[in-house]
This record gives C-alpha cells, sequence and structure tokens, in this order.
C-alpha cells in the first residue's frame, strides 16, 4: 500500500516534531520546515502528497505558502492546522487553496482529525480507497471542496 507522504511547515520546532511523532508511521513524513520561503522550495523537491502548514509562520505566511503550492504543485493538497479560530482567516485559507483546516488543540484527535480530513480529500475525487494503489492517483485530477473545520 501506498503511503501518503507528508510535508510539514510550522516555525516552532517543538511542534514539528509532535506533528511527525503523532503521524508517523501512519504516513511517510518526508520534511519539515520553519518558513514559508522553505516550505515552497521543499514541496518542489521533495514533491510531497499533503503539506501539513501553520499560518503564521516568517519570510511566507501559510496562507500565501498555500496559494502559491497550488499553483506551482497542484497535484499536491494542503491542509492548514491553525490556532487561528476566525471565520475570515478560515475561508481566506480555502480561497488560497487549502483542501482542510485544522484548529489546534489536542494532539490526542490530531491523527484523527487528520485522516477524517485526508480521506475526505480522497472521497471528493471517487476514489474507493486513499490506500488503493490502484486508485489513488486520482484524487490529484480534481480539486477538492472546502471541508468543514475539525477542532483539536
Amino acid at each position: 500500500m501506498k503511503q501518503l507522504r507528508i510535508l510539514l511547515a510550522d516555525d516552532r520546532p517543538q511542534m514539528l516534531a509532535l506533528l511527525q511523532l503523532v503521524l508517523e508511521p501512519d504516513y511517510t513524513v518526508v520534511g519539515t520546515v520553519e518558513d514559508g520561503q522553505s516550505l515552497i522550495a521543499a514541496a518542489q523537491a521533495l514533491r510531497p502528497d499533503l503539506v501539513l502548514t501553520d499560518i503564521d509562520m516568517p519570510l511566507l505566511n501559510g496562507i500565501e505558502a498555500t496559494r502559491e503550492l497550488r499553483t506551482l504543485l497542484p497535484d499536491c493538497r494542503v491542509i492548514v492546522h491553525s490556532s487561528h479560530d476566525e471565520p475570515g482567516v478560515m475561508a481566506a485559507a480555502f480561497a488560497a487553496g487549502a483542501s482542510g483546516y485544522l484548529i489546534k488543540g489536542s494532539s490526542q484527535s490530531l491523527l484523527s482529525s487528520i485522516r477524517a480530513i485526508v480521506q475526505h480529500v480522497w472521497n471528493q475525487s471517487g476514489t474507493q480507497s486513499m490506500d488503493d494503489p490502484a486508485t489513488a492517483h486520482l484524487w490529484r485530477d480534481q480539486r477538492p471542496q472546502p471541508v468543514q473545520q475539525q477542532h483539536l
């Protein structure tokens, strides 16, 4: 089975370490970065299936990085993971091309929330299973509909 390849972006190294610990071994974390410009460069080099990014990062914020990623790497999906719970911020993230939005909180529900959003992204394209190598590529052919916010 193909494991989803995830690139993590957050300006706090502790959060990156926690995310990586929670996500592995269910997913393959291909890299971690601490600013938006490094996110763009790493995504172009590593070609992840999914980027999990914070909004508040130096050099380029997560919303602008999402907008740029969707232009440069249209096959890559982006989930925003942020402490911002304002509707305007969430709307801006979706307008920039985010496939999902997670509000930071408890790490216990992080993995289940990410799984729910990833499954939703896969289901939006009509694939049978996100782990089915015969159909996993199909999700890349369609832009997903926004996912309801998930509180952590």
